[in-house]
């Protein structure tokens, strides 16, 4: 029997503040523990809401509570192995703190701090997948949908 066909489906926020968005550095596995550089993100599980998702990733990555804004894009990413389906978005900390640091249960997190739009692109080559470009250009384009466009089904 051939394996069945299971898209990736992932979220990520774009968290500014006072001219600075908030990006993580970590390892990634999945390229031999290549060090990466992008916005917060993650799968969705299990039984999770697209929504709930991005909360939950934006906590763990970042240590902090946020609020989603807005929704910026949905992207269809076609690799040669695989499927990715990301939904991005614009959200906000509900409090800044002094310090920041991830609560990350996977310890993939190498840091998360503050960088201004030059240093993010002059940071291309370590970029985790050329989502991270795709998504900044979009929300500096001025991409904004509500959250409303996202229809969650309960059982």
């Amino acid at each position: 029997m051939a394996a069945r066909f299971k898209p990736n489906s992932t979220v990520a926020l774009i968290i500014e503040h006072q001219g600075k968005f908030l990006m993580v550095e970590e390892l990634n596995e999945d390229q031999g523990n290549r060090r990466v550089f992008g916005m917060p993100s993650g799968h969705i599980e299990a039984k999770e809401s697209i929504l709930d998702a991005a909360v939950r990733e934006g906590r763990e990555e970042t240590g902090c509570e946020v609020e989603l804004l807005s929704l910026t894009g949905i992207y269809d990413y076609v690799k040669d192995y695989e499927t990715i389906e990301r939904f991005c978005f614009e959200a906000r900390l509900k409090e800044i703190p002094e310090r920041l640091l991830a609560a990350d249960p996977d310890h993939e997190i190498l840091s998360v701090a503050w960088y201004t739009r030059e240093e993010i692109y002059a940071k291309k080559d370590l970029w985790r997948t050329r989502l991270v470009g795709l998504c900044m250009d979009d929300y500096f384009k001025g991409a904004r949908y509500p959250l409303s466009i996202i229809h969650t089904v309960l059982p």
